[in-house]
């Protein structure tokens, strides 16, 4: 992929042609290069409660904090009287970005985090004018976490769980508590150095140990399972453990096989055959590829609808 995009990128306003395969179709295609923006912010109301706004941090860079300041100022706009902040799956980036917006939640004088470095006292980094421009943010505020949440991530969660007592809901954050910095070469390499370690306001570290969620929530066990492979049609009579990942998401689609063991028998026949009709599929009891991308479209669709977590971001908002 490096080698792909090394080809493709070049000077702004030049041309680049591109030969693309799609299916069995090849087609070329002239491309204009140009700057692309990079959003590490995104939200918007929630659908079904207007007053709740939603705000996902995918990483933390240079310009994150900013962007995050006019996202909490839009959903303002727009009617948000809450907010559930996503920082699900965030692997995390600068420190400096972290600290301005845990700030925004802090009061003023609260500690918002401590670094130490070896045989020293720890640095304390207090909520301030210094970090937020004076910019607060006092409505009703979660914060969403899981293992995908690392580092700088941590740094805001923790924060605001432990000086401004906004709950964490999810699963248990990553736990990468050192400081690291980047040293280049000469010759353009790169070295990556930990100089010092982070803890928490109350003076935890939580390497290798993550933060723990105030309220526990997760998506179901199915939607961390991986692709089944569809080089190959699943008969009755087999055992494998790709039929056991699609008895796994037929019994979450309520086409019941009874136990997910791996073993393509009369049960797991009929929830295909059950599963083919509903879908206007060939009806022939086995799970070729056409029934495997259904079954798996289907599984992704009742998943986005089973964000477990967030459901119980939207009932402590609203009070239930």
């Amino acid at each position: 992929m490096s080698k792909a995009i090394s080809l493709i990128r070049g000077k702004k306003g030049t041309s680049v042609t591109l030969t693309i395969k799609r299916g069995d179709s090849t087609f070329t295609k002239k491309l204009t290069r140009a700057t692309i923006p990079v959003e590490t912010v995104t939200g918007h109301l929630l659908k079904n409660n207007k007053t709740i706004g939603y705000i996902q941090v995918s990483t933390f860079s240079e310009k994150t904090a900013s962007e995050f300041k006019a996202e909490i100022k839009s959903l303002r706009k727009q009617g948000a009287k809450s907010f559930v902040i996503d920082m699900r799956d965030n692997p995390g980036g600068l420190m400096d970005q972290a600290l301005k917006m845990s700030s925004m939640f802090v009061k003023n004088g609260k500690t918002i985090l401590q670094v130490q470095q070896r045989g020293q006292e720890a640095q304390v980094y207090k909520a301030g004018k210094k970090y937020d421009k004076g910019f607060k943010v006092n409505e009703k505020t979660v914060v969403l976490i899981n293992s995908g949440s690392a580092s700088a991530a941590e740094i805001f969660s923790a924060a605001l769980n432990q000086s401004a007592n906004i709950k964490l809901i999810g699963t248990k954050s990553y736990g990468k508590g050192t400081v690291q910095t980047t040293l280049p070469f000469t010759d353009k390499t790169e070295l990556k150095m930990t100089i010092a370690k982070w803890l928490t306001p109350n003076g935890s570290w939580i390497n290798h140990k993550g933060l723990q969620p105030t309220i526990k929530a997760d998506y179901p066990s199915y939607a961390y399972q991986t692709a089944i492979n569809t080089k190959k049609t699943y008969k009755q009579g087999e055992v494998s453990g790709q039929i056991k990942k699609a008895q796994v998401l037929l019994n979450a689609l309520n086409y019941s096989v009874g136990s997910a063991n791996g073993y393509y028998g009369d049960s797991t026949v009929a929830a295909v055959k059950k599963f083919q009709t509903d879908n206007k599929l060939t009806v022939n009891g086995n799970m070729d590829k056409e029934t495997i991308n259904k079954l798996e479209e289907l599984a992704a669709e009742k998943v986005s609808d089973s964000d477990n977590a967030l459901k119980a971001a939207i009932s402590q908002l609203s009070g239930n």
